[in-house]
């Protein structure tokens, strides 16, 4: 048997799960007229729920701005073209908002936190760079001024990673660490590796050993590093989704990540304080594991199963609405729920870099293109 053979034969015996049948090998490919149709209700109730001045959300506006433009560059193979009218006038405007709140590629703290807004907007100019270089329709924006501020954001989220090679909620804080802000961090200067843009290699190698080593032995993933805490279920999704990302894939932590994952099972995100960021993360982690390790079809039956709850919560204005933390604390409107949401259905047409375990094959003279 070979090396490969035996991790496939291991993984199978790890989750559980029996061969798949026709229709579960096919859930997401007849589930894709319903995403479809989900999608594009979604992004008219987002171009509704847009602020005035470009942005979304209330109190967190980078970090849900950022979610809202990831939503709609997820959603569209040209999501510049003008015959999309006002979802790409809602894009452009969202981009826009978020160039005007940086400073040399910092944004400010907002409510308690720093780096889900930093990582979130800085995710979101990445892609919309990304993109600019692929697509054949592109963005009515200073695509130069678009790849300095994503470089400079780049730099920024480095300069606050912490001792421990994890980062906190706010910057300058270099004895403080934790895992969910430390996910946003590291994706965002993964999507700016992606597209040719200058990345710490060590810092984001600091940032993975960090997640890794908030393991616990049931393949579930800690609050922080450090004794005291228990296996989080959104967290180990989103732990999970990140280490993904990883050039060289850890087969024996993911695997134990996959197997905690599919124990609790999807029903149980949907429980917790954050369902669509679990849901999120969880099916993000389930394609590019299943991409790297060649199962989809165990893999695709967990999306299909978290896209076939997603649709039954999605309300007739195209809104998904708040559910666990968000509606106990009133942190923010719709347009959160929404947008994540909408990110978690469009996973499988990977259209975003972070979606897929190879990065993109950029224009050659892109690719030489200083950095600055």
């Amino acid at each position: 048997m070979s090396i490969h053979a035996h991790i496939l034969a291991t993984l199978a015996l790890a989750l559980c799960i029996a061969p798949a049948s026709g229709a579960e090998q096919t859930g997401e490919q007849s589930s894709a007229p319903k995403r479809a149709e989900a999608l594009k209700l979604a992004l008219e109730r987002l171009r509704e729920q847009q602020n005035a001045d470009g942005s979304w959300g209330k109190r967190h506006t980078y970090a849900v701005t950022g979610l809202a433009c990831l939503a709609h560059l997820a959603a569209a193979d040209e999501p510049f073209d003008p015959q999309r009218g006002p979802h790409r006038k809602a894009l452009t405007r969202g981009i826009e908002y978020l160039l005007a709140q940086q400073k040399a590629g910092m944004f400010p703290k907002q409510g308690h936190t720093w780096i889900h807004g930093q990582g979130f907007a800085t995710l979101a100019l990445s892609e919309a760079y990304g993109r600019s270089l692929l697509c054949t329709r592109k963005p009515d924006l200073d695509l130069k001024r678009l790849r300095r501020v994503v470089q400079q954001a780049a730099i920024a989220i480095t300069q606050h990673q912490s001792t421990s090679g994890g980062w906190w909620y706010t910057p300058g804080s270099p004895a403080q660490h934790e895992g969910s802000t430390t996910v946003f961090a590291v994706q965002a200067l993964v999507s700016a590796a992606n597209y040719g843009l200058q990345v710490d290699e060590k810092a984001l190698e600091r940032g993975f050993e960090y997640l890794k080593k908030c393991q616990n032995p049931d393949g579930g993933f800690d609050y922080k590093l450090g004794p005291g805490t228990v296996s989080m279920k959104e967290g180990t999704a989103a732990g999970v989704a990140t280490l993904s990302l990883m050039k060289k894939f850890d087969y024996g932590v993911m695997i134990d990540g996959m197997k905690f994952l599919h124990t609790i099972g999807h029903d149980a995100i949907s429980k917790e304080r954050f369902p669509y960021y679990g849901h999120f993360y969880g099916c993000m982690g389930m394609k590019l594991f299943g991409e790297e390790m060649a199962a989809q079809e165990k893999t695709d039956a967990y999306i299909a199963a978290v896209h076939a709850t997603l649709l039954g919560w999605q309300q007739r204005n195209g809104e998904w609405p708040q559910r666990g933390w968000m509606i106990q604390n009133g942190g923010e409107d719709g347009a959160y729920s929404t947008a994540f949401a909408s990110l978690c259905l469009a996973i499988p047409d990977a259209r975003l870099s972070i979606f897929n375990r190879r990065p993109p094959t950029l224009p050659e003279s892109d690719s030489r293109e200083e950095n600055g």
